[in-house]
């Protein structure tokens, strides 16, 4: 069992309890839940810094967002498949702009997403790596029917990667999200990466 699934198993977050309780009453409670147990872990870029521990805390955001932001079901699942895998395409843990639109060269594959929804998915992956200025050229590149939801798609995956980032420069700094609600979670971030410190066996 992965270490998030243990802890959710386990149910002991101090005093993240009413969160987290609160998280498991959202009504894509089984879409987040059946999303981590069939992440296909052996696809993802194995690393102490990007491998299956950010990704699955970066999923625990993505629904803690999805949630907040009350998203239906096809944008929640879209929002955790982007989670799941936006570093696919690593090949190193540098700053790397391009890895995103590496890993949406495979997106089709491990998610069997289609059509306009895939472009979407895309669109939100590959602009994630990228700097903030080129997001809205990266997204227009795609030549999607509906550009605010693919932006808020692409601003939440963006933040749910920055609330991990807690894991490269310990204190996180808010002008690293976009979206106002991610900012409720700096603490939570930080308490989480120190649950998976006291689980390095598994990370």
């Amino acid at each position: 069992m992965n270490v998030l699934e243990t802890l959710l198993n386990q149910n002991n977050w101090d005093a993240y309890v009413p969160l987290m309780n609160g998280l498991a009453q959202w009504r894509y409670w089984s879409l987040f839940r059946s999303a981590l147990e069939n992440l296909k872990r052996e696809a993802l870029y194995q690393s102490p810094i990007h491998g299956e521990g950010h990704i699955e805390r970066t999923m625990l955001f993505g629904a803690l967002a999805a949630r907040d932001e009350n998203l239906n079901e096809s944008d929640a699942l879209l929002l955790m498949d982007a989670c799941a895998y936006h570093d696919v395409g690593r090949v190193d843990d540098s700053l790397d702009d391009d890895h995103g639109r590496r890993s949406t060269l495979r997106l089709a594959e491990l998610t069997g997403q289609s059509g306009e929804e895939l472009l979407v998915l895309m669109a939100a992956v590959e602009a994630h790596s990228r700097d903030d200025r080129d997001m809205d050229a990266v997204l227009e590149s795609y030549n999607l029917s509906d550009f605010l939801r693919t932006r808020r798609l692409a601003e939440m995956l963006k933040d749910s990667d920055g609330l991990d980032r807690v894991r490269i420069c310990g204190a996180l700094d808010s002008a690293y999200l976009r979206r106002p609600g991610s900012r409720q979670y700096i603490s939570f971030s930080e308490y989480l990466f120190s649950l998976y410190g006291g689980m390095k066996a598994q990370y």
